[in-house]
Parts: structure tokens; sequence; C-alpha cells
């Protein structure tokens, strides 16, 4: 049985602890690897989160290790053009935490049937399938009566019944196109720049220990537990002043 929880752990993971717990392999996809962190960091409570939880919870991640604006791209349908946007962590974060125990009602045919919201445990079975196949996963992993047959009709009102119990869980920004004035609607899933942004921070700091390391053999426990200013500063000593290049990431 999957053990819910209301809100996540405060603590935040430090920035040495992401280069012992973050997935170093980049092949597996931005919500695998999210996920993997969470469970390192949280515990298997993180099993409990409703998507809107894990969202906040990514989001606040990233605030604290990453420290800038949450920048994304988005293409106008219209002309094509590719917009920049922020992504308003503030508002998304301080939206109502969905309570994990919550239930949605929808009617289908002439019965009513109970689907409690989706949690990470079920996200992650249903990972890798189709929009539509996970979607029905979805609706028979979480019905709490007899599953009944739903058309896809019923699928998107199920869909707008669990995004009104977990705000957090869907972030769509609305936009106008820079270039024509088009109105854009922008899907962000916080998995995808959470995980770019901090394969960047890992990059960067895996090359200063690397730096610091062949220059002075200290281990990359001791060069990691330094405060960030003095491990810039030994880099700049023992490079010249050329710190190791390290760009920011985009979400696309």
């Amino acid at each position: 049985m999957i053990r819910t929880v209301d809100s996540p752990p405060t603590p935040m993971p430090s920035p040495e602890d992401v280069v012992r717990l973050w997935p170093l392999s980049r092949r597996g996809s931005a919500g695998d690897r999210v996920v993997a962190l969470l469970l390192a960091v949280d515990g298997p409570d993180a099993l409990g989160y409703p998507l809107g939880t894990r969202n906040q919870r990514l989001l606040l991640v990233h605030r604290s290790l990453v420290g800038r604006p949450v920048q994304a791209h988005v293409l106008c349908p219209a002309c094509g053009t590719d917009n920049e946007f922020v992504l308003p962590v503030e508002d998304v974060t301080g939206l109502p935490r969905a309570d994990a125990d919550a239930v949605a009602h929808l009617v289908v045919g002439d019965a009513e049937s109970a689907f409690r919201l989706p949690l990470l445990a079920d996200l992650t079975a249903v990972a890798g399938r189709s929009p539509s196949d996970g979607l029905r996963a979805l609706a028979s992993r979480t019905c709490l009566d007899e599953a009944p047959r739903l058309s896809q009709d019923d699928l998107d009102r199920l869909v707008d019944a669990w995004e009104a119990l977990d705000p957090a869980g869907s972030l769509r920004v609305g936009l106008s196109c820079a270039e024509c004035g088009h109105a854009v609607a922008a899907d962000a899933d916080p998995a995808d720049f959470v995980a770019r942004d901090l394969d960047v921070l890992v990059d960067g700091l895996m090359r200063e220990v690397d730096v610091i390391a062949g220059g002075y053999g200290w281990s990359e426990e001791a060069i990691l537990a330094l405060p960030a200013p003095r491990r810039r500063r030994y880099v700049e000593l023992i490079t010249g002043g050329h710190a190791p290049a390290c760009r920011a990431a985009v979400v696309r």
C-alpha cells in the first residue's frame, strides 16, 4: 500500500548532496532522474506525493540550489517565433498543497465513480507509455470502485477534476507572442528545467573538484565541504583566474 503524505519535508539538499545523489547518466528521462533525486533526499515518502507536491518540491529545490529565475521557451503556433518566458515560481509554490487523500468524483453513464489523486508511485508506474495509454492506466490504478469504461471525454473530465484538486499539478503559462501578438499557452514540466539546471550545477562543481584535486590532492569530500566562494578562489589561484566554463541551461 502506498503511504501518502500531505507535505514534503522542508530541508533542502546542499550542492554537495546533489553531487552525491544526482543521477549522472543523461540517458534516463528528466522525470525518472528527478524521482531518483527525491527518493534519495526525501526517502520513500516521495512516492506518496501528488504531482503538484512533486512540482512544488522541485521548484523549491531549484530555487535553493540554482538561485536564478526559471527561464523556458515556447514556439508560437501562429508564426513560429521562439518566445522566452519566466516561470512564476513564487505563484506555483504558493498554491494550496494538494491533499494526498483527495478524491475526484466522476459521473459515467448512470453511475458515479471515485478516483483518488494520482501519486508519484502511480506516475512512475505508467512512465514511458503514450499519453492516452498512460492516462487510461492512471484512471484504472486510481479508481476506488470497479473501473468503468471511460471515453476520451470522460478522461478529459477526470483530468479537469484532478487539476481542480491539485492546482500545482498542471503548470500552464499564458503569454502573447512577441512577434505577432498571438495568445500562446505554454505548458511547463518542472522536471525538464530542474534536470537540466542540476546537470549544469553538478558539471560545474565536478570541474571545480577536478581542478582543486589536481592542484592540491584534496579529496572530493573535503573540496565540496568548502564554502563556494573559497572553492572558486582556489580554482582561480590554480588556473590563474580562468574558472572552468559553465553555461546556463535553457529549457525548450
